[in-house]
């Protein structure tokens, strides 16, 4: 990487990394996928923790040429890294020094997890990234799950059908339901692609009693308006106990027409009772009545719970696929629920 050298990120830092990933970006896939939110943190189309380890590129005149996060929660046991390059400087190395910053990054982590648990690094890269691919890949990563983005365009109001008697639409309080909601989101993701059971560490030595050490997020500003929305997000309850709900955005990075569905849930003994099309109707019809026609959402493309067929059922179409590339860091046993038949609370997947 000559001429250029890797330096933490500040939160000056903000504006100029912005500009490297949307410049990337709109060269590739034809949106921009990052802004300086209101209290100057940099908001992507993903979330970055604020906690995260981040690095600039710089070169010698002190401009940013490119950018990199890492992030390690779930005991250390699966890290995260994303990254951009600007187009002036592809092709200098500076892409292969993120990537292996970001590998030494989840050495170290992954010495932070429970012993004997293997530890792997991952990446998420949309299919005509096709220059990112070949670097993951020729730096050993491999594609193991596909993310499948569906957008719905809406022509007209849509109906939110009843519910069984003894189940309750009704908004989200975002203030003060995650109580009861954060139980039931656990619960139904539980037996979803990579989720970690809670029996996993049984007999296992941890290596320390801290799940995320990277920073202190209590003490960051934040600006909600790229986060859950008020109006747009409801929960399905029978008595006191959260059944299902539905969390959706209004203001996206990418565009500024739509509407997205960021999660779905219901726990799993009360599937099959018409909850997820209640919820994901109720959501479209808060976005109808407030303006917007169009709506996305992603979902496991090989979903256990079949996702994408009730998304399909409801007039959504695909229109892109992303995908989550992988590399192991550290051998070990796999705890992390990979296949539909593996048991849902057991510890010893293998």
């Amino acid at each position: 990487m000559n001429n250029f050298e890797l330096r933490p990120y500040t939160p000056s830092d903000a504006q100029a990394v912005v500009d490297v990933i949307n410049a990337s970006s709109m060269q590739i896939i034809g949106f921009p996928r990052a802004v300086v939110d209101a209290v100057g943190n940099v908001w992507s189309h993903y979330f970055i923790p604020f906690a995260s380890e981040r690095i600039v590129a710089i070169n010698r005149n002190n401009e940013i040429a490119g950018y990199a996060y890492f992030t390690s929660e779930d005991n250390h046991i699966a890290a995260v890294t994303r990254g951009s390059v600007h187009p002036d400087h592809w092709g200098k190395g500076i892409g292969t020094a993120l990537v292996e910053w970001a590998e030494e990054q989840a050495k170290a982590s992954s010495l932070k997890a429970p012993k004997g648990i293997r530890t792997v690094l991952q990446t998420s890269l949309f299919e005509v990234e096709h220059d990112a691919i070949k670097l993951f890949n020729d730096h050993g990563f491999s594609p193991v799950r596909e993310w499948l983005h569906l957008v719905l365009e809406m022509d007209q109001q849509p109906v939110v059908p009843a519910l069984p008697t003894n189940l309750n639409l009704r908004q989200m309080d975002l203030d003060n339901d995650w109580d009861i909601v954060g139980s039931a989101m656990d619960e139904a993701y539980a037996d979803h692609w990579g989720a970690i059971p809670p029996n996993s560490f049984k007999g296992v030595q941890q290596e320390t009693s801290e799940m995320n050490e990277t920073g202190d997020e209590g003490n960051t500003p934040e600006d909600s308006s790229y986060s859950n929305a008020p109006g747009y997000c409801f929960i399905v309850l029978d008595g006191d106990i959260v059944a299902g709900g539905i969390l959706c955005n209004a203001k996206l990075v990418e565009r500024t027409d739509t509407g997205r569905v960021g999660s779905m849930f219901v726990r799993p003994r009360y599937r099959r009772q018409g909850i997820a099309r209640t919820l994901m109707l109720a959501s479209f019809e808060a976005f109808w009545r407030n303006g917007f026609r169009r709506v996305i959402t992603d979902t496991d493309a090989k979903s256990f719970t079949d996702a994408p067929k009730l998304y399909k059922g409801l007039g959504m179409k695909p229109y892109r696929s992303e995908f989550t590339f992988e590399k192991e860091i550290r051998p070990g046993r796999e705890v992390r629920r990979l296949d539909a038949k593996q048991e849902k609370f057991g510890h010893g997947f293998h």
